[in-house]
């Protein structure tokens, strides 16, 4: 059955609501706002990097206490979000998005790149992340590209 006008409309306006969420969390990392990056979730959201040292950070608390001590210093951390791809049914929403990072790391200048795979759920009228997994292609001091690192260049 096809979807009404309204209905689509709805999924347009959900859509575009949840890549201004993306986006406010690449602007409260990048201004050094922890406290804000971490009210962008769900109570019960999580977060997890897909790197055998990190554990995955769950709950409103342990969400605080991680993006407070992680996401303090403005310029820091710079993400650039971009090629959302969203699902929306209903409150509840699945998607991915590519992130591209320039960030400091022990004095050095570093470059990343990667994906998000998300899950958001409305709540209180807000889209909120419910689970933010993250993926890294690489992770590189600027010095040296991403080919290097990957032992190699491929041929376009």
């Amino acid at each position: 059955m096809a979807k009404s006008i309204d209905q689509r409309i709805q999924e347009l306006e959900d859509r575009d609501e949840i890549k201004q969420l993306t986006a406010r969390y690449c602007w409260h990392v990048a201004h050094g706002e922890g406290e804000a990056v971490a009210n962008l979730f769900a109570d019960d959201g999580v977060l997890d990097v897909k790197d055998a040292d990190f554990k995955a950070v769950r709950g409103r608390e342990a969400l605080l206490k991680f993006y407070r001590a992680s996401v303090r210093e403005p310029e820091v951390a710079i993400p650039f979000i971009q090629n959302h791809i969203i699902e929306v049914n209903g409150d509840e929403a699945h998607g991915s998005c590519a992130i591209e990072a320039r960030f400091a790391r022990n004095g050095e200048s570093v470059t990343a790149a990667g994906y998000y795979e998300d899950k958001y759920r409305r709540e209180r009228g807000r889209w909120r992340f419910v689970e933010r997994k993250l993926f890294f292609h690489h992770v590189v001091p600027l010095k040296q590209g991403w080919a290097e690192a990957k032992g190699g260049s491929r041929k376009v």
